[in-house]
């Protein structure tokens, strides 16, 4: 009765010709991080509409602001003071104070939008960026993980690198994008020179009394 129990030669051979093949054999999976980035990057782009949105409803005091501006260069200007009465007419009509509660709406919708810019950049870098996708792929596949089973990803400014971690904690090495931004002083330097830059808030012709002499580099 046991012996028809027994593990015959042939069944050995099998067996051990089935482990060979196995071990000899090369096995892939697609991790999918080109439809995973791809994806990110449509999210992140939704948020920066959405941010958009919330900052031109937070900008619309600070336009009025740039109104008021413009007219007080008309009435300066003017060769009499017709445009200071519809200044004044302009002001009386319309809520053109700036109070405390407008610049920290403006402020914070200004960094929000930022922040969500710099998030979409980087997931977009990755999701067009063949290299940084070949290399995203590796290291799923070393975790042995596919992005389906990703459970966070974040933008880190400060090493400007994407992170990815998955279900079961393992967190993929940092993309690095880097090379896809610039600094805040080299976009400084490269707006200073532009009107649109210098008859800003942050610029140095928002106040002139003659903007077109200050644009102009004047006193």
């Amino acid at each position: 009765m046991a012996e028809n129990g027994h593990i015959s030669k042939e069944q050995q051979d099998a067996y051990n010709a089935a482990v060979a093949a196995v071990q000899a054999a090369t096995y892939t999976y697609d991790p999918g991080a080109d439809e995973y980035f791809q994806d990110q990057a449509d999210q992140a782009m939704d948020t920066v509409s959405e941010m958009i949105d919330a900052y031109v409803e937070a900008a619309q005091q600070v336009i009025m602001v740039a109104t008021v501006n413009e007219m007080a260069q008309d009435a300066q200007s003017a060769a009499d003071e017709r445009e200071a009465m519809a200044l004044q007419e302009f002001m009386g009509a319309n809520d053109v104070a700036l109070q405390d509660e407008d610049i920290e709406a403006y402020n914070d919708a200004l960094s929000n939008t930022e922040q969500a810019i710099q998030v979409a950049a980087a997931y977009m870098a990755v999701a067009n960026d063949e290299n940084l996708l070949e290399q995203a792929n590796d290291m799923a596949f070393d975790l042995r993980v596919t992005y389906e089973e990703a459970a966070s990803i974040f933008f880190d400014l400060d090493t400007t690198a994407v992170w990815v971690s998955f279900d079961d904690g393992a967190t993929i090495q940092g993309l690095q994008v880097g090379n896809y931004f610039v600094s805040p002083e080299e976009v400084l330097t490269r707006a200073e020179t532009q009107d649109f830059w210098l008859t800003s808030p942050e610029g140095g012709c928002w106040f002139a009394e003659n903007q077109e002499e200050c644009l102009s580099g004047g006193p």
